[in-house]
């Protein structure tokens, strides 16, 4: 913008310009000189300068105090603005490092900085150099600071200089021993005419809350969060150990009815209604909530994944029978069968072919031959056929064995291609189905597969129908950690199938306040949590991937009755066949005596 009228410094010389010594401007100039270099130039690129005076006064000694910042520093870009609060005018530009040089309170208040940075998520910076009288910078300056954290701005400085020309830095701790959510000023630095006395000029305000209550919506979902303390869940274990590093106090506001969740659209309207400072409970991070909630950085990966119960795809008892051998082997067995039968019913010798067959039958049951007498080519083949049968006994022993230890089922679908080409039914819960459909790669599964959606959002939910159903055409989608959960705290391993093909994946965070002081804080105490692995260390006690794959300790897959109806059909079907060829024996003798 077009500074030129701030730089007129011939205006000094209009009735009320500042008197002070040239040597206390020169002080002031170096003070700030020395922040612009140490700090500013340090951290930023560039950073703005807002000037606001409502008294000629202090807007000479400002102009003043930029002449001989222009003189003493070589580089400095910066965006300089002059507010004249007889034409307000909003001017855009970066917010996030400032320098504002005002006369009062209202002079700052006039500039109005909180709007231009209460949309976004992170922190700014804010160095108020308030030139006032000093028996005003007391109140005026407390003033500030109550402005300041109302509007959740925390790194915020005021500088002043007393009329015996000191160089003071104040700021305000909301937490502290004495106190907890409240505006009291302190100072924290000197300028000693080279260097300020401490090398820091925004110490940190959230590494110790003392203690201090902060109110936090807790919406119970398990695994991921409980109000049981003594099974805490992941969140649950995530906030306890925010706590114990910042120490705070969870002061906080769970449902009135346990049973009842609260919906994730619920606890958020809450925070935005500023009813606690910070929201947990299995809230996935949306851009939706971008514009009113700030997200600390996402602290766990939720991945949708499509389970199918294990127990609907079980293998009936018939084919529990002929699943070991294929299509093929059963043919040629049944062919070698029939080939023997012939070759042994071919003979010229006068022979019951009755018990040539019967004979044919025990070999390959592994039962003794019933003929004897034999010409020593029908035994030759007997004994081919003996060692012929006596393999293929072992090898289906041997399958039928293996297939009942590992429990082996139906093939199984591998991924959502399948499951739409096999009309199966989706069980979902309303959250899950608005994200299913907000994604443009899913936008074939919504469309051409039923989908069966719960009014609720308790994931447990979807477990419980398709456990109901029990049918081989429907399946769920669930948080994968949800669904391990859910099989060691019902003690059913191996009970679930998970699908190869990831559906989706959700990032779970907690939901603040918009421009929420907490938020720089707490992203760096989750970022160091993440990374040395307490996040899925927590996971893994909650849920073990190796238990959730344990078919062996699985009650449900033990051999039983139902197991056995396939034997049963067949020896029934033996013996009604063995009665009837008995019933004919007899009527064929009555028939031939009569004759």
């Amino acid at each position: 913008m077009n500074i030129s009228n701030l730089l007129q410094f011939e205006s000094m010389e209009y009735k009320g310009a500042q008197t002070q010594a040239t040597s206390i401007n020169q002080f002031v100039a170096s003070a700030l000189r020395v922040l612009i270099e140490d700090f500013y130039q340090r951290v930023a690129p560039s950073f703005m300068l807002i000037i606001s005076c409502r008294r000629p006064s202090p807007m000479n000694f400002y102009r003043n105090i930029m002449q001989l910042l222009y003189e003493s520093v070589d580089n400095m870009i910066l965006q300089l603005i002059h507010y004249n609060y007889t034409q307000p005018q909003r001017i855009a530009g970066p917010r996030l490092h400032n320098l504002l040089l005002v006369d009062s309170l209202q002079a700052l208040l006039d500039i109005e900085i909180h709007t231009y940075t209460s949309r976004n998520d992170g922190s700014e910076y804010y160095f108020i150099f308030l030139q006032q009288r000093d028996a005003l910078i007391s109140l005026e300056m407390q003033g500030v600071f109550e402005y300041c954290w109302r509007h959740q701005l925390l790194n915020c400085n005021v500088m002043t200089q007393s009329a015996r020309g000191e160089v003071l830095m104040y700021t305000y701790f909301p937490y502290a021993a004495t106190h907890c959510d409240a505006v009291l000023s302190q100072q924290i630095n000197r300028f000693m005419g080279t260097a300020w006395q401490q090398p820091v000029y925004y110490p940190a305000k959230l590494h110790n809350l003392h203690g201090c209550p902060l109110k936090v919506l807790l919406r119970s979902v398990l695994p991921f969060f409980s109000v049981n303390v003594e099974a805490p869940g992941l969140e649950d274990r995530l906030l306890q150990e925010l706590a114990r590093r910042m120490n705070f106090v969870v002061h906080s506001v769970a449902e009135h009815n346990p049973d009842v969740p609260w919906t994730e659209q619920q606890i958020l309207q809450m925070l935005q209604q500023r009813r606690a400072h910070l929201a947990i409970g299995y809230i996935r991070k949306r851009v939706e909530h971008a514009a009113n909630l700030t997200a600390v950085f996402p602290h766990f990966s939720s991945r949708l994944v499509g389970c199918l119960p294990m127990n609907a795809y079980n293998l009936t008892s018939f084919e529990l029978l002929s699943y070991p051998f294929q299509r093929f082997a059963w043919l040629a067995v049944l062919s070698s069968f029939l080939a023997v039968s012939c070759l042994m019913l071919c003979s010229r010798r006068r022979i019951d072919r009755a018990t040539v067959l019967l004979s044919v039958v025990a070999i390959a049951w592994g039962q003794p031959s019933v003929a004897s007498a034999w010409r020593p080519a029908h035994q030759v083949l007997y004994v081919n056929w003996l060692c012929f049968t006596l393999l293929v006994r072992a090898m289906y022993l041997a399958l039928f064995y293996y297939m009942l230890r590992q429990h082996i089922h139906q093939r199984l679908p591998r991924n959502l291609l399948e499951l739409i080409e096999g009309s199966y039914a989706a069980v979902m819960n309303r959250i899950t189905a608005h994200d299913v459909a907000e994604v443009s790669s899913l936008q074939e599964l919504v469309i051409n597969m039923r989908a069966i959606v719960l009014a609720s959002e308790v994931e447990r939910d979807v477990l419980e129908q398709i456990d109901l159903r029990q049918q081989r055409c429907i399946f769920g989608i669930i948080s994968r950690q949800t669904l391990l959960y859910e099989a060691q705290r019902a003690h059913k391993p191996g009970a679930y199938y998970i699908l190869p093909q990831q559906v989706l994946e959700q990032q779970l965070a907690i939901y603040l306040q918009k421009h929420s002081h907490l938020v720089q804080r707490l992203d760096e105490l989750v970022m160091s949590i993440q990374s040395v692995g307490l996040i899925n260390y927590w996971a893994g006690q909650l849920g073990s991937e190796r238990y959730f794959r344990s078919i062996f300790m699985y009650r449900d897959k033990r051999l039983r009755q139902p197991d056995l109806w396939a034997i049963y059909a067949i020896v029934g079907v033996l013996y009604v066949l063995a009665t009837i060829v008995f019933l004919w024996e007899l009527v064929s003798v009555r028939w031939r005596h009569i004759n």
